[in-house]
């Protein structure tokens, strides 16, 4: 008979396979979601019996799950979003068209439900509302009674696109993944996503039970990213690197193991914006396929190389990117010739040290100095005063100081959301 592997969200199957692996989705779930679940595969009553195999039913009820709302942001990191979604409900629709016309070619186009409303249909009732509960086949109108609830919405379903066979189900759980679930297992975790109420739902690729029958072997299932998928971030220093890569495992913990940087806790090769961007011109030459974004300071330095960077014509793997130009820069204190004025220092001044809390009781009110014209872009380039007191200041900070507001991380979240966002565009 052989073992199947799912994964499902909310007990809805979203992807199946037997004897074999199937898809990977390792990178769905990072290794804290790893968990022992009972399974209902599992003759219970056999380990009940034999208590010396204890290791083997341990390995039998492997299972990565993680919430929805927690999986979303590592499919948007990868570029499996919800518009993704809708360019392959459109294809699907294409092709259901494609073969209607072979069949009939005189036939009008159906009315297929829009993606729009495609999503409202597939988030009617929460995943985790949904029975379960196997319908038997000698059941009296057994069709409409395992469908459920949906039945009441026969004539949506009927304009769903059909392209295969998707008429074996036995609940309400099922009925909606035999007819709903079309797309990817991506995109359809998007889609059950625009309901809040399934923020909540369990995303589980239960993988111990072709372990143990000894289908796969269990190094096949890692969680977290794969090499491909992984981004080097290069910066100019090795104080960014640092920064950045504790901002992340702390602030954004459910993506921060997608981001890889140079020497971040070590000596820094590509000291500075000219080192950097010939190193980026190097991995351009070689053709290198690993994913690498360039992060630059929004300083006069950084938009210069920036500029340089964006004229190298770079392959879809690479990109590069200035911290992001914000309000809280536009008015700040800087010194020059002429004293003391409020400048907007955004693409002038702005290093990594200035998206950090500036409140230290123990310094001067916190002020970038002016120190030299880059002729190339008409600009004073400027450095924050005392700013690896900033940076040290960070980095004795407890986490808890970090996510409960006692240190003011308002300005670092928006360049970590302005990473995130450059990383989801490059192709891998």
């Amino acid at each position: 008979m052989g073992t199947s592997i799912e994964l499902t969200v909310g007990n809805v199957p979203l992807d199946y396979a037997k004897n074999s692996m199937g898809n990977d989705y390792g990178f769905l779930f990072q290794e804290a979601d790893l968990i022992r679940q009972k399974s209902e595969r599992i003759n219970y009553d056999y380990y009940a019996e034999h208590p010396e195999e204890k290791a083997e039913l341990e390995e039998s009820e492997l299972t990565f799950l993680r919430p929805l709302s927690r999986v979303v942001p590592r499919l948007n990191l990868l570029g499996h979003t919800l518009d993704r979604a809708r360019t392959e409900y459109q294809s699907i629709i294409e092709e259901a068209n494609s073969i209607l016309d072979m069949v009939d070619p005189s036939e009008e186009e159906k009315d297929w439900l829009t993606f729009e409303d495609f999503c409202s249909l597939a988030n009617i009732y929460p995943l985790t509302s949904l029975a379960t509960d196997h319908v038997d086949f000698d059941t009296e109108d057994r069709a409409k009674v395992a469908q459920g609830r949906f039945a009441a919405h026969a004539q949506k379903f009927s304009r769903l696109p059909w392209t295969g066979s998707y008429d074996s189900y036995w609940s309400e759980s099922s009925y909606l993944s035999a007819k709903i679930c079309i797309l990817s297992a991506e995109s359809m975790l998007q889609v059950f996503a625009l309901n809040s109420e399934n923020a909540d739902a369990e995303v589980v690729w239960e993988f111990g039970p072709i372990v143990n029958a000894g289908w796969v072997n269990r190094s096949m299932f890692q969680a977290g990213a794969q090499r491909q998928q992984s981004i080097l971030v290069a910066t100019e220093g090795a104080s960014d690197a640092r920064i950045i890569r504790r901002a992340l495992d702390i602030l954004r913990p459910d993506v921060a193991d997608f981001f890889h940087f140079i020497d971040g806790d070590e000596r820094h090769h590509f000291w500075g914006t000219g080192n950097l961007v010939k190193f980026a011109e190097g991995l351009i030459r070689i053709d290198m396929q690993n994913r690498v974004l360039f992060l630059l300071d929004n300083d006069a330095e950084g938009v210069d190389a920036y500029r340089k960077l964006q004229g190298s014509q770079m392959p879809g793997t690479m990109r590069s990117m200035l911290l992001p130009d914000i309000d809280e820069l536009r008015s700040f204190p800087a010194l020059g010739p002429e004293g003391v004025s409020d400048s907007d220092i955004n693409g002038r001044a702005a290093a990594i040290e200035c998206y950090l809390d500036l409140n230290l009781p123990e310094y001067p009110p916190a002020q970038v100095i002016w120190s030299n014209y880059k002729k190339e872009i008409e600009t004073w380039h400027g450095a924050l005063e005392y700013k690896e007191s900033y940076t040290t200041h960070f980095m004795k900070q407890h986490a808890e100081s970090l996510t409960m507001g006692d240190y003011d991380t308002s300005k670092l979240v928006k360049v970590l959301d302005a990473l995130v966002a450059e990383a989801a565009l490059l192709h891998g």
